[in-house]
């Protein structure tokens, strides 16, 4: 039942999420003027920051199926968790990337060791272990194992999200750089607007296809294990 529900819903975010993603590029390339202080470079700032909220977005469910998981140890909480978890790596890494790409023109550096950097690459990092949990773990056991995994991930997001007032004491330059974009014209707050919206989308149908290629998965393993 739920995979069927799944290949209804697949195709419809799909559609949703390139219609937005094609106007979110038609809006930060076409139609948004250069930041005064950065330039062209700040246009990564809307797909870096839209990929950080669709990271989080991929972690909250995450989070929920997890616990569901321990809860009630039902297969489908296993299939969502493990999909979510895998795309909330490919939007971390995204932002990563994107992130660094801007730090050297911001800062002439592609990393600096502060609050927010180093919580959001620790997380990064839990990712990558659920991942290779996944793929190396005891079977019997590595679903309720990355569960546990995927909680701790997840409570890691508020301490990356709230790291700057949390140690307002220590040199931070994240916040500094964000202040300075000038996002009080309009056009940038829509285009950071729909670009949001695009990544959250794109990430909704990532989580929605890897979850019924999850679930195919298991069932082909318990088809094997019958015969």
């Amino acid at each position: 039942m739920l995979v069927r529900y799944l290949n209804i819903l697949s195709p419809i975010l799909l559609g949703i999420s390139a219609v937005l993603i094609a106007y979110s590029i038609y809006l930060v390339f076409l139609v948004v003027p250069n930041e005064a202080i950065m330039g062209p470079v700040q246009r990564i700032f809307y797909f870096h920051v839209g990929s950080a909220i669709a990271a989080y977005c991929a972690i909250a469910v995450l989070l929920v199926c997890s616990l569901a998981y321990l809860a009630r140890r039902e297969e489908a909480f296993d299939a969502i968790a493990e999909a979510a978890a895998e795309v909330a790596l490919l939007m971390c890494t995204i932002v990563l990337v994107s992130g660094m790409i801007w730090a050297n023109s911001a800062w002439n550096t592609w990393f600096r060791w502060e609050p927010r950097l180093v919580t959001f690459l620790l997380l990064w990092l839990l990712l990558l272990a659920y991942w290779g949990l996944r793929q190396f773990g005891d079977p019997a056991r590595v679903a309720a194992h990355c569960a546990v995994l995927g909680i701790l991930g997840a409570i890691n997001v508020p301490i990356v999200v709230y790291s700057i007032k949390l140690l307002p004491h220590m040199v931070q330059l994240h916040p500094e750089v964000v202040e300075r974009q000038g996002l009080k014209d309009p056009l940038f707050k829509t285009a950071m607007f729909w670009s949001m919206g695009a990544m959250v989308a794109f990430q909704m149908f990532l989580t929605v296809f890897r979850t019924r290629i999850g679930l195919l998965e298991r069932e082909l393993l318990r088809r094997k294990s019958r015969l």
